[in-house]
């Protein structure tokens, strides 16, 4: 692994742990075990290293958000779909910890991040409509865009909420807000007992990633 990425892989591992706040330049380079003039031959200081890491963030995110995913997904899938986005958002989760601090100091990573969640808002609601559409989702018109609120409320919040006073791995963390997914939509989705069982198995095993289910990423970039 080159240099630069190694700092930017540092760099991300201490944001989420400690927060960016928390982070120097210089912690960063003590933690590679480089001087801080190395670090800088290859970042300007750490706001060029948040605006890469950002970017990054990005350019996962709207691969994942694609438009022609969203008519794909089945009401047996979408879950399948929701963690997969859950790890996206988690491997990048100290951009949601703080989202007044960062739009303070970072103003053009802040308009990126939301950037990124309005495209997670609007694919959520084509989801949802989608199923609606197949009748797998009971659902009046007007409770679309709360539910899709709610949905994309807790993808990216229920990370920091977890950090109050709770003792919850990363692992942990993504199969409760899994779960909290779950707990908004089931009621509403129109699926066979068998799968039903199989996917409260999975979340109780946190094992769900490793379930069959459908690759809609395939194909198009």
């Amino acid at each position: 692994m080159k240099t630069a990425d190694k700092i930017l892989y540092t760099a991300l591992s201490l944001f989420n742990e400690h927060g960016e706040n928390s982070v120097t330049s210089v912690d960063i380079a003590m933690e590679l075990d480089i001087s801080p003039g190395n670090l800088y031959y290859h970042y300007k200081g750490k706001e060029v290293i948040v605006e890469r890491l950002i970017s990054i963030h990005k350019n996962q995110m709207l691969h994942v958000l694609r438009n022609d995913i969203a008519g794909r997904i089945s009401a047996e899938d979408v879950f399948y779909y929701f963690y997969m986005i859950i790890e996206k958002l988690h491997l990048f989760e100290f951009l949601y910890r703080s989202p007044a601090d960062l739009a303070e100091k970072y103003p053009h990573a802040h308009k990126v991040r939301n950037q990124v969640v309005s495209a997670l808002e609007k694919q959520i609601s084509n989801v949802l409509y989608a199923l609606k559409s197949s009748g797998s989702l009971t659902l009046e018109k007007a409770e679309l865009p709360l539910l899709t609120e709610l949905l994309t409320l807790v993808l990216t919040q229920s990370f920091q909420y977890d950090q109050l006073g709770r003792s919850l791995d990363g692992e942990s963390q993504r199969y409760h807000c899994l779960s909290l997914l779950m707990m908004s939509l089931l009621p509403r989705l129109t699926l066979p007992e068998g799968t039903l069982a199989e996917l409260n198995q999975g979340i109780a095993r946190h094992s769900l990633a490793n379930l069959k289910h459908t690759d809609w990423t395939d194909g198009k970039d």
